[in-house]
């Protein structure tokens, strides 16, 4: 109906937006920016989307590139937030996608290690399906008077440094180093059917006062040396969504995706083939994407996903 258009939702009238509203059965939703900023809920987020399952009967999913959370700590948090999404099968993460990818891909064996440069989240998710990591959560780096040389030397010049490692697994890590950069440097040139994966490639996290690395960053700096390209576990890869599609009976049609990013949650949407919803209250505005016509343009538009209330 507004495929692209950027079209505001508040410009049009109220029967307008409540057929537009119709067209859909399933909402997925973005959380940071979207719905909270961190553990802070925005200003009625939470109300649109348990009214859209309370009143309109739409099913409602949560996703988000967050892997510095295990998918049932993220449900934890959206129950702590008054959410009333049924269970954590409604969540969309990319620590659980790269579990379950894992358990699926025919080359992995279970019985192998996953080396992990990331947070202790990723560990704790493959833990609970029984999948060894190492490296997750910890600083490695060289020690006082230790040289690049001696700690190669010292740590990969035996087989082993690279064995029985099915795996290397990236996620946003404030302890990343050289040595960690090394380690899954020599694994993954060691070991051509090792598995590269990442919770996501956002290249910087954005807030009000300043923008930070963010994991893509990382990943950046380990697929230049390991000259291999990183599978994505998060948006904007459609792969995340195929669990859904298959036992979800989710049809891309009738599904709006709603987020603040347009790079990655606009695109996502268009990589799924689903209708894309952006609100304001993240670094992107309708005023900015008019300005910045190489940006991808979301089908409507909210200043903030409040709004959507008065309508449901």
């Amino acid at each position: 109906m507004f495929k692209a258009s950027g079209t505001n939702l508040l410009d049009l009238q109220a029967e307008q937006l409540s057929d537009w509203l119709k067209g859909f059965d399933t909402i997925i939703s973005d959380g940071d920016g979207t719905i909270w900023f961190d553990d802070t809920p925005i200003e009625g987020a939470v109300e649109v989307l348990n009214a859209l399952q309370s009143r309109a009967g739409k099913k409602v999913y949560l996703i988000t590139n967050n892997g510095l959370k295990t998918r049932h700590e993220l449900f934890q948090r959206a129950e702590k937030l008054g959410i009333q999404i049924p269970n954590e099968m409604h969540i969309i993460s990319p620590t659980q996608t790269i579990v379950d990818y894992l358990k699926q891909h025919k080359t992995f064996d279970r019985t192998k290690r996953v080396y992990v440069v990331g947070n202790a989240a990723i560990a704790r998710e493959l833990s609970e399906a029984g999948i060894e990591s190492f490296g997750a959560g910890k600083a490695e780096e060289l020690q006082p008077g230790d040289k690049w040389q001696q700690f190669v030397q010292r740590e990969f010049s035996t087989p082993t440094a690279a064995a029985n490692v099915g795996a290397v697994v990236v996620g946003w890590d404030e302890y990343f180093s050289y040595c960690k950069l090394a380690r899954a440097c020599h694994i993954l040139t060691s070991n051509p059917d090792c598995l590269f994966l990442v919770t996501n490639k956002d290249a910087v996290h954005k807030y009000p006062k300043l923008n930070i690395p963010g994991t893509g960053a990382i990943v950046a700096a380990i697929e230049s040396c390991a000259e291999r390209p990183a599978l994505e576990m998060g948006k904007p890869n459609p792969l995340v969504l195929e669990p859904l599609l298959s036992t979800a009976g989710l049809r891309p049609e009738r599904t709006l995706m709603i987020g603040d990013c347009c790079k990655i949650d606009v695109t996502f949407a268009r990589n799924c083939n689903m209708q894309s919803l952006l609100v304001g209250t993240g670094s992107y505005q309708l005023d900015t994407l008019r300005e910045n016509p190489q940006l991808p343009m979301p089908d409507v538009y909210l200043p903030k996903l409040g709004n959507l209330l008065p309508y449901i």
